[in-house]
């Protein structure tokens, strides 16, 4: 799971943490949500947000996705445009393209777009929204609905929001289709809470997270199989993993925010290419206009 603005910062932290991709809340494409409500001087009617990320292992949905054979995982670097029309005050369209290569497996190269809908009711924001998956090195895809329904408790400056996302893969079938990413009528859940904490001003945030993954035959079992669409893997229906975090986003000016973060991972079950616990990080510089 994007960015938004509005006049009234419970607005626009909602749309913040409403519109995806990822996706990367449920995803470790350095969360979109890491970043500091945007000034009221932002556009009434649209913004935009260009990113340059780095991840130390491409973390998604609980799997390490980048496995290399003397290695534990590759690095990951990452570019995101997103631009969001407000139609009304409640009313959202968000256009995301993120593009990633692996730094160490310099073959993967993935290319993902989504277009997604947010309407809130106060703090309460619901969003719906479809996302295409290329993974252009391996010549696989996917296509994903989405929707994601949450709410702001805002404490003071503090503002806490918990929130429950759902993705369900329309397909091609990995288990039949060589360019299949996932098994098709595959689904994943993700519980989570996110909290924003000013720490000086609106310039420095705090931003701990914590989440859970439920898998609905998403993810496979690791049972020596090094591919994850490869029709021996173990797709399994059971908790997936617990995933903890804090990010660290400093607005430079009201154009430019810095930021980095720390995140683990445990994994319930034996995850195809991943360890039960898992560490990684990263950072990402994020243009606003």
């Amino acid at each position: 799971m994007k960015n938004t603005t509005k006049s009234l910062f419970a607005f626009g932290a909602a749309l913040l943490l409403a519109i995806q991709g990822g996706l990367a809340g449920e995803d470790s494409k350095f969360e979109k949500t890491q970043v500091p409500p945007p000034e009221e001087s932002a556009p009434a009617h649209w913004n935009a947000q260009l990113t340059e990320g780095w991840d130390s292992l491409y973390m998604f949905r609980g799997v390490n996705r980048l496995r290399g054979n003397m290695k534990y995982g590759s690095s990951i670097l990452w570019t995101d445009l997103n631009v969001t029309f407000h139609a009304t005050d409640s009313d959202a369209f968000t256009v995301d393209v993120w593009n990633g290569f692996g730094l160490y497996r310099t073959s993967y190269k993935e290319t993902d777009a989504s277009l997604t809908y947010t309407h809130t009711f106060g703090n309460l924001f619901a969003s719906l929204g479809y996302k295409f998956y290329a993974l252009t090195a391996d010549r696989q895809y996917a296509n994903e609905i989405l929707g994601k329904l949450g709410y702001n408790i805002v404490l003071g400056s503090v503002i806490v929001t918990p929130s429950v996302s759902y993705f369900f893969d329309l397909g091609p079938n990995a288990s039949t289709d060589v360019h299949g990413r996932v098994p098709s009528a595959s689904s994943y859940l993700d519980l989570r809470v996110d909290t924003s904490i000013p720490i000086y001003k609106d310039v420095v945030y705090l931003m701990p997270w914590i989440a859970y993954g439920q898998n609905f035959r998403y993810n496979a079992h690791d049972n020596g199989s090094r591919i994850i669409s490869d029709n021996s893997a173990q797709f399994f229906n059971g908790a997936n993993n617990l995933e903890l975090g804090i990010a660290l986003p400093i607005k430079i000016n009201r154009y430019i925010t810095v930021s980095g973060y720390g995140a683990y991972s445990y994994a319930f079950n034996n995850l195809i290419g991943t360890s039960p616990s898992t560490f990684w990080g990263g950072a990402k510089v994020t243009l606003g206009f």
